[in-house]
């Protein structure tokens, strides 16, 4: 028996809005609930905000905004920068609890919890204190180069050893009238009157120092005042008996070591060779009024 003839159809491929249909024929006949385009919009929230300066209420710029991951499985957002008024925006946050993190240079660190929650329009008003920048110390180094000639000694000597050291910046800071003047404070040292006009030096047991002078040996400090003035001095070094380095000799009471300046005039105190003479006049002076 011959089946009578029947045209088959071809199907056609389904559209896009047959496999949405059918999906949601499925997951009806499993009991669930797709969710909508329009319901998923609706749950997008936005957080929008302005950051101030606490103190003085003026709009920052150039802050980082940050919305981390919070405790629970919310993602972060990311990060925004702040524009001139201060201002920024999040678009399509989604519902949950999120890490709000608000960083300045100069300023102290905001952190804070953040929830939000369903199609959600959140307005923010942060402000950040100012926050001192702790740096690393500053080493200066300075190449100092020793001066030439007899000062370099005397740098030598006032950084290894045991004295008392004047230079020509603290002698004008103490500005003295007489060249005694500048040894009334000196630990162990006495100014006696030996004269209308002059002065004495003694130093520990009232012994009297041996006067140095730009490297000669002078005298035992008697009219030390005619002979140097205060505005000559370049260096002065005050050594007690114990202290007096060996190239000055041995002196069992101590030592003063003068250094006049070089190359300007002299003012009041003559010539070099003039202040050696007035020099050997009153050495020649005491060892008559010794005798």
């Amino acid at each position: 028996m011959r089946l009578p003839f029947s045209r088959t159809r071809r199907l056609r491929p389904l559209s896009r809005l047959s496999w949405l249909g059918c999906l949601g024929a499925l997951f009806a006949a499993g009991g669930g609930t797709p969710p909508l385009q329009g319901q998923a919009i609706d749950s997008i929230s936005v957080v929008r905000g302005q950051l101030l300066e606490h103190e003085t209420g003026i709009p920052l710029d150039g802050a980082a905004v940050s919305l981390a991951s919070g405790p629970g499985p919310t993602r972060g957002i990311g990060t925004r920068v702040t524009n001139s008024d201060g201002r920024f925006m999040f678009r399509e946050v989604r519902p949950g609890s999120y890490r709000l993190i608000v960083r300045l240079i100069g300023y102290q660190e905001l952190r804070d919890t953040l929830e939000i929650g369903p199609g959600a329009e959140v307005d923010l008003s942060l402000s950040l204190s100012v926050s001192p920048i702790e740096l690393e110390p500053l080493v200066v180094v300075s190449d100092r180069r020793p001066p030439p000639g007899p000062l370099r000694d005397f740098e030598r000597r006032r950084e290894s050893m045991n004295g008392t050291y004047f230079d020509r910046e603290e002698i004008e800071r103490r500005n003295p009238f007489r060249f005694s003047d500048l040894l009334r404070l000196v630990p162990g040292a006495r100014v006696m009157p030996a004269g209308p006009f002059d002065n004495s030096i003694r130093l520990r047991s009232g012994c009297r120092p041996v006067i140095w002078m730009d490297g000669m040996r002078l005298s035992t400090g008697e009219g030390i005042d005619h002979l140097i003035q205060p505005l000559d001095l370049e260096a002065v070094e005050i050594y007690h008996a114990s202290e007096l380095p060996v190239e000055f000799g041995a002196n069992s009471c101590g030592g003063i070591i003068v250094w006049t300046r070089r190359g300007e005039p002299s003012v009041g105190g003559g010539s070099w060779w003039k202040r050696a003479l007035f020099a050997l006049v009153f050495l020649t002076v005491a060892l008559v009024a010794t005798n």
